[in-house]
């Protein structure tokens, strides 16, 4: 059986003793009844993993040694997924999704059709949202952290886009997705898809995006739904760049 992975803020270099406590314990102890003697993975986000083994369980920490490191090749592109803010269990769904499918980065985008987070909720909301991708890297026994941006306007996304090449989903036409991830060449190193919300961009928003020097793509004739159309793209990103 798969030894199960758990989150620590940072994994020491070489052999040593990790300490792991508060949720993380309480998971490795309670819910998947780690004990003494067993081995699990453990991971810090950063593309470093460990293999320790349970020296103790305690009620409030487990004890660990490590057995050794590693540092798995990283993705040849990193997958920045740019979304739309959406109905809230939906847009969960698109970050675990995606951290599933192995982007890099998921930027929440506040758009004119968007739905609005009140701001004394938004910390919490931040919070969730990266303890869902996290466990999602957790399963899937990724080495890296999808990171999770704070929600922005898109405006401001398109001023300052993350790197790497652009691409935005349009229903009002554009290249088959299929097609641009089919070129000849080497994969980019770094690749953002800008996916609308529930009702899609608006025209302003399309001519803000194409200025912004981000090339329209399409998913075919269909419309879907908004977090079913990010994870088929993201997931196509991946399949063709990554492998």
């Amino acid at each position: 059986m798969t030894a199960n992975q758990f989150f620590v803020p940072a994994l020491p270099e070489g052999a040593a003793r990790v300490v792991v406590e508060g949720e993380e314990h309480r998971h490795l102890a309670r819910a998947a009844r780690v004990r003494p003697g067993e081995t699990v993975w453990l991971f810090d986000g950063s593309g470093r993993r460990a293999l320790a083994r349970v020296a103790a369980v305690g009620e409030e920490r487990t004890e660990l040694e490590v057995i050794r490191t590693e540092t798995p090749q990283a993705p040849r592109t990193a997958i920045s997924l740019a979304a739309g803010l959406v109905e809230a269990k939906a847009f969960e769904t698109i970050l675990e999704k995606a951290a599933e499918i192995g982007c890099a980065a998921v930027w929440p985008v506040e758009t004119a059709r968007s739905l609005r987070t009140p701001g004394e909720r938004s910390g919490r909301k931040l919070e969730r949202w990266r303890r869902i991708v996290r466990e999602a890297d957790k399963q899937c026994k990724s080495p890296l952290l999808t990171e999770v941006h704070p929600p922005r306007p898109l405006a401001d996304l398109l001023r300052e886009p993350p790197a790497g090449r652009r691409l935005f989903l349009s229903e009002r036409g554009g290249r088959p997705l299929r097609d641009v991830v089919s070129e000849a060449g080497e994969p980019p190193s770094a690749a953002v898809l800008l996916v609308g919300p529930t009702g899609g961009w608006s025209e302003d928003e399309e001519r803000g995006a194409r200025a912004a020097g981000f090339e329209a793509v399409s998913l075919g004739s269909r419309v879907l739904k908004s977090e079913t159309a990010a994870l088929v793209g993201a997931f196509l990103l991946a399949h063709h760049w990554n492998g």
